[in-house]
């Protein structure tokens, strides 16, 4: 999160404080409605002008972006505790679990994952080099153990994710373990 303006100068307390109300709106409003929420929800539920939001986003895909960052910031922090178990099969299944729990709640993240190409491209506009570097690990350490398909690298695993981002769209609340479940098999030796 940016604490500076666009000319370098620390950004005033008000406006750090306006920058956030509307982050944590938007996350709210994108979890529920996804990437059909309208900018004017969003500064209803802030507490704030529209002109505000602009002042920190000036567009919605800049938001979304923010928005993203911080989604991915928190996979990479599963994927770190995760890491933590010492069953490396129990840890890329817990990082699977956590992250279909989390889809299952985030609307705005399955818009994002949905998107295969544009998030995971080299030249995406928000990466989360911890994230990738962490689920890496998880994918070594069970493969290593010989309980991960030789035939599921990153690519293949990034993919399934996304697929189970979008099984989880418009499924029944508490389908999402039953989606992680699958996906689980079809990795396992």
């Amino acid at each position: 999160m940016s604490t500076s303006t666009t000319d370098g100068r620390p950004m005033r307390a008000d406006a750090r404080r306006n920058r956030r109300r509307v982050l944590d709106a938007a996350r709210v409003a994108f979890e529920e409605g996804g990437n059909e929420v309208q900018m004017e929800d969003i500064a209803r539920r802030a507490g704030v002008g529209i002109g505000t939001i602009y002042r920190h986003f000036p567009t919605k895909q800049a938001l979304v972006d923010e928005l993203t960052s911080e989604w991915l910031a928190e996979g990479a922090a599963n994927a770190a505790k995760a890491l933590e178990l010492d069953d490396p099969w129990e840890g890329l299944a817990r990082f699977v679990q956590l992250s279909s729990e989390v889809m299952a709640r985030n609307r705005g993240l399955r818009d994002v994952f949905g998107d295969v190409g544009r998030l995971f491209e080299e030249d995406a506009r928000v990466q989360n080099h911890e994230l990738s570097a962490n689920v890496t690990l998880l994918l070594d350490r069970a493969r290593n153990a010989g309980t991960l398909r030789d035939d599921i690298g990153f690519d293949e695993f990034r993919a399934l994710m996304c697929g189970l981002a979008m099984a989880v769209t418009g499924s029944a609340p508490g389908k999402h373990h039953t989606y992680a479940d699958v996906v689980l098999k079809g990795l396992h030796t």
